[in-house]
């Protein structure tokens, strides 16, 4: 999964957003206005996050040389258009709304420092703030808040802020709260602003109040957002199993001798796992992992002289996380595809339908190849295979009366 970062100014970092997707293994990549670096015309990634900066969205070139919020808002709008991820921060958020038609306004408060905030009864019914209690601590640093289409929901708000948090759409919301903050870009704000905040407000703390608060506990609820919501988008946009055989059919380079038993295993596991009726997130895992499980021989035939399995398993969890690094696909699937990759000759300790089948697929292609005995065979039927469609399959491929 890719993730385009537009960072305004310097000290307004991605912080937690960065974090989060450094942690997952998403490919991220940061556009430095301030450097003058050019926003993108295309919507290349797969999510769009938006930061904030000191400008708000009538703020001219003239004004500010690197800002050009038209650029912003196109940008967003062709994300919004193609369906992708757009999360914007702040000022982000302020562009978000003014890029679907809603005119930014000011805060009836100014809020620095963190602010007890709370999710609206919208808020509590959207799936991705599962994770979020019905207040939560709110890092701020602002003094105008997004405007609202009519079709936006609030889904969160302060006591200084009526617009903490709004959704503009499946996958397009605006947070005017920072809960990517941490203490050193709190420090590097205050260092920005000379040192010293000379404002005052019902809603701005003071610097030592800034410096010593705990910012994990909204970073932790920003991931848990973060988590569920890519984790949906994910199972809706992820590749097919035919564009991923068509990607490591690529990634063989022409080895036949690799690339006709991925072909058999995936066909056998995409067999059984049907007929065993998975449910459609467990089928596409369990046929990633068929496609890919022989994903190290080559690597072990040059290291290691030969493709044990217990060395395939050792180096292909590895590489199928690599092989997988730039799809659209979730953490969560792309850990389990490469634990079931990781454990492909493991029969003990077996957790789960795709694990087993893909265990019973990779044998049934193996001894056919090999040509194993009809007592390693049922052997192997009675001792290890637990589903009745392997079980069938392996029968009618050894014409077995058993």
């Amino acid at each position: 999964m890719r993730i385009r970062f537009i960072q305004h100014d310097a000290w307004v970092l991605p912080g937690e957003y960065l974090a989060w997707a450094e942690r997952n293994g998403y490919d991220a990549g940061i556009t430095k206005c301030w450097e003058h670096e050019r926003i993108p015309e295309d919507a290349d990634a797969d999510m769009l996050v938006v930061l904030g900066g000191h400008q708000c969205p009538a703020t001219t070139k003239a004004a500010c040389g690197y800002f050009d919020a038209a650029r912003d808002k196109a940008l967003i709008r062709r994300y919004a258009e193609a369906g992708k991820i757009v999360v914007g921060v702040c000022l982000g958020a302020q562009l978000l709304g003014e890029a679907l038609g809603a005119a930014y306004a000011q805060s009836p408060e100014r809020e620095i420092g963190p602010v007890e905030a709370r999710l609206t009864d919208a808020g509590r019914a959207d799936p991705f703030f599962a994770s979020f209690g019905d207040t939560f601590p709110a890092g701020e640093w602002h003094n105008d808040m997004p405007g609202l289409t009519k079709d936006s929901v609030i889904l969160a708000e302060s006591d200084g802020c009526p617009r903490q948090i709004v959704r503009y759409g499946k996958y397009l919301y605006g947070f005017q709260t920072h809960m990517e903050f941490t203490r050193s870009i709190v420090a590097a704000g205050l260092e920005d602003a000379g040192g010293h905040l000379n404002c005052t407000g019902r809603f701005v703390q003071t610097e030592e109040q800034l410096l010593g608060f705990d910012y994990s506990g909204m970073n932790a609820l920003l991931s848990g957002f973060l988590d569920a919501m890519t984790e949906a988008y994910c199972a809706e946009r992820h590749l097919t199993a035919a564009q991923i055989l068509e990607k490591m059919i690529a990634f063989s380079g022409g080895n036949i001798h690799d690339i006709d038993p991925l072909i058999r295993v995936w066909t056998y596991a995409r067999t059984i796992g049907e007929l065993e009726h998975l449910d459609e997130a467990a089928q596409f895992i369990l046929e990633a992992a068929a496609i890919t499980h022989d994903i190290a021989c080559p690597l072990c035939r040059e290291k290691y002289g030969n493709t044990n399995g217990r060395h395939q398993e050792e180096e292909g969890a590895r590489m199928v996380r690599a092989f997988f690094s730039d799809c659209v696909m979730s953490r969560r699937q792309i850990d389990r595809a490469a634990f079931l990759v990781g454990h492909h000759h493991t029969l003990q300790g077996i957790d789960g339908p795709d694990w087993q089948i893909l265990i019973e697929a990779d044998y049934i292609a193996n001894a056919s190849e090999n040509g194993y005995s009809t007592e390693n065979v049922l052997n192997f039927m009675n001792r290890v295979m637990k589903t009745d469609s392997g079980k069938r399959l392996l029968k009618a491929v050894f014409c077995l009366q058993q």
